[in-house]
């Protein structure tokens, strides 16, 4: 069950979220305690009420992923849709601390596995030697590679997979786009892509799932295959996709 380390830094988030909630309720509660009147009851109960509304969604998910799952069943169509058996030289893209190498891993077979991403020591601080530990835990061998997914250090032609897994929504449209197209550029006419997306997107959509489609075929992109995977709160969105 401990095998992996992905890190808290989402539940570090949190974590802030809360404490700034109960330290509202508990101020309020020691001020309405302080005025001895019915005023001073209300304000105080509805300062704790609004502290305790700020902090309950984050208490809700502090630990929503365990930072030692690998969450497999988002990766699913990762691991159902590319057909690793074909797969030399597998690109990652936006690796972060390694959940998107880790979760497809049990269908990868003898491929080649780069991992490229800015570790930048920010939210994901230690990521590269805990990418590169949670991947080996997981059977893969991966080069890390400090880069920027919209100037992609590769050759053209040079990939058999690319995977981009909850990155494109971190990055402006432009940027994404970029990405994408960095993307096409680098895999073989007989790669293919695999997107992984919240359903967060850069504008307001009723239909994400459209979204992020319709970016990948911008790219130069044939879509494959596309859908929804969802479990308790999560729900996340697939693309799997071919150079056209």
């Amino acid at each position: 069950m401990f095998d992996y380390y992905f890190g808290i830094a989402r539940a570090r988030r949190r974590g802030r979220r809360i404490a700034v909630g109960l330290a509202v309720a508990a101020v309020a509660a020691g001020g309405g305690a302080a005025v001895a009147s019915d005023t001073g009851y209300v304000v105080g109960l509805a300062g704790v009420v609004a502290g305790t509304w700020y902090a309950q969604p984050a208490a809700k998910r502090l630990l929503v992923p365990a930072p030692w799952s690998p969450e497999r069943w988002k990766y699913a169509p990762l691991a159902e849709g590319v057909d690793w058996d074909g797969v030399d030289h597998w690109l990652d893209l936006g690796t972060g601390t390694g959940r998107s190498l880790v979760g497809p891993a049990p269908a990868v077979d003898d491929a080649r596995v780069t991992a490229l991403d800015p570790f930048d020591g920010g939210v994901i601080a230690g990521g590269p030697e805990r990418a590169r530990r949670n991947a080996a835990t997981a059977g893969l061998d991966a080069r890390l590679v400090r880069g920027d997914t919209t100037r992609l250090p590769f050759t053209a032609d040079s990939a058999d997979a690319v995977t981009a897994c909850g990155l494109l929504h971190d990055h402006s449209r432009a940027d994404a786009e970029a990405t994408l197209a960095e993307a096409r550029r680098v895999l073989r006419p007989a790669g293919t892509l695999g997107v992984i997306e919240s359903v967060a997107t850069h504008e307001e959509t009723d239909d994400p799932l459209g979204y992020w489609s319709d970016l990948v075929v911008d790219a130069g992109f044939e879509v494959t295959a596309s859908g929804t995977v969802e479990r308790r709160d999560s729900t996340y969105h697939y693309v799997i996709a071919a150079p056209a």
